[in-house]
């Protein structure tokens, strides 16, 4: 990582002082490219001029062209079943103050939107997860190597981008890497709110090979039957909090605090169940079914 940062800003430098220069680095010039257009969206945001159709058209062009540089970069991509690639950046700010938390790629789904993959140059994966690891409130896990980042859900809301929800993990899959290869898949979910008992039936992956690191996210569509001592993990969050639940809406307060404890206990009792589910999962029919589920969504990010 730092390695990295060092010989860019020996690029930027030599690029400043040698014009044209820029072309022998497409990955320090597209770096660059991206850094500018957020310093200018975050100056367009201070200046509480972020809906001006000016702004707008500019940040919309710059998409563009760092999608093509992007391209350049990553050179030739196609997956199976995906079609042309997009710029995954949709903002570059979120206010005065704030630049994107998201992982700029590009980014590849299917029709349907349930197959997608987000693929970026290694070096560019690593300083976004660094930088990630050091957001406020952000889980010891994103600071501790792709493997951990990877369990932790909060990796997924900004490497995918989820619309009105989030990718929960569940189980980590055991998946063969390549030589060379860094390989991992997680059992989950997306959803919008605590899961409680309800099982997984997504399919995230992170592969990093080649100079290029990329995050996927595929519907597996699996049959997983209910888990008896894991249903009866949840049970008793679920009975405290529905008990709770019809006392507050007898009660009809406005803005009671009471609303803040059940979400507490939905999401202490959706933990609880997730750790007997991964405990549990890999004695469980459906595990091989899964593991070659997450086999298959490899083998499409390998271009296979």
């Amino acid at each position: 990582m730092r390695g990295f940062a060092h010989s860019l800003a020996c690029a930027l430098l030599l690029t400043a002082a040698v014009p044209g220069l820029a072309a022998a680095d497409p990955l320090g010039d597209y770096v660059a490219a991206r850094d500018k257009a957020i310093a200018q969206s975050l100056a367009a945001a201070k200046a509480d001029k972020s809906g001006d159709e000016a702004v707008i058209k500019r940040e919309e062009a710059a998409m563009k062209d760092l999608a093509k540089r992007l391209g350049a970069v990553l050179g030739p991509l196609k997956f199976k079943g995906l079609g042309a690639p997009t710029y995954s950046l949709h903002v570059f700010t979120y206010d005065v103050d704030a630049p994107t938390h998201q992982l700029d790629g590009l980014a590849f789904a299917d029709k349907d939107y349930n197959t997608r993959i987000v693929v970026t140059p290694e070096s560019v994966f690593q300083a976004w997860l660094a930088a990630r690891a050091k957001d406020e409130g952000a889980p010891a896990a994103l600071g501790a190597g792709v493997k951990a980042a990877a369990g932790a859900s909060e990796f997924y809301t900004n490497a995918l981008v989820f619309d009105g929800g989030f990718y929960q993990p569940y189980v980590e899959l055991p998946v063969a890497a390549a030589p060379g290869e860094t390989a991992v898949a997680i059992l989950g979910q997306q959803v919008d709110e605590p899961p409680g008992n309800t099982p997984p039936n997504d399919i995230a992956i992170v592969r990093i090979a080649d100079g290029k690191a990329m995050v996927g996210y595929a519907v597996a569509k699996l049959d997983i039957k209910p888990i008896a001592a894991c249903d009866a993990v949840w049970k008793p969050f679920k009975a405290k909090a529905d008990a709770l639940q019809k006392q507050v809406e007898k009660d009809n307060k406005s803005e009671d605090p009471r609303w803040d404890q059940i979400s507490a206990i939905n999401d202490e009792g959706s933990a609880a169940y997730r750790d007997c589910f991964a405990k549990a999962a890999p004695t469980q029919p459906f595990f091989a079914a899964a593991v070659k589920r997450a086999e298959a969504f490899l083998a499409t990010a390998r271009g296979q």
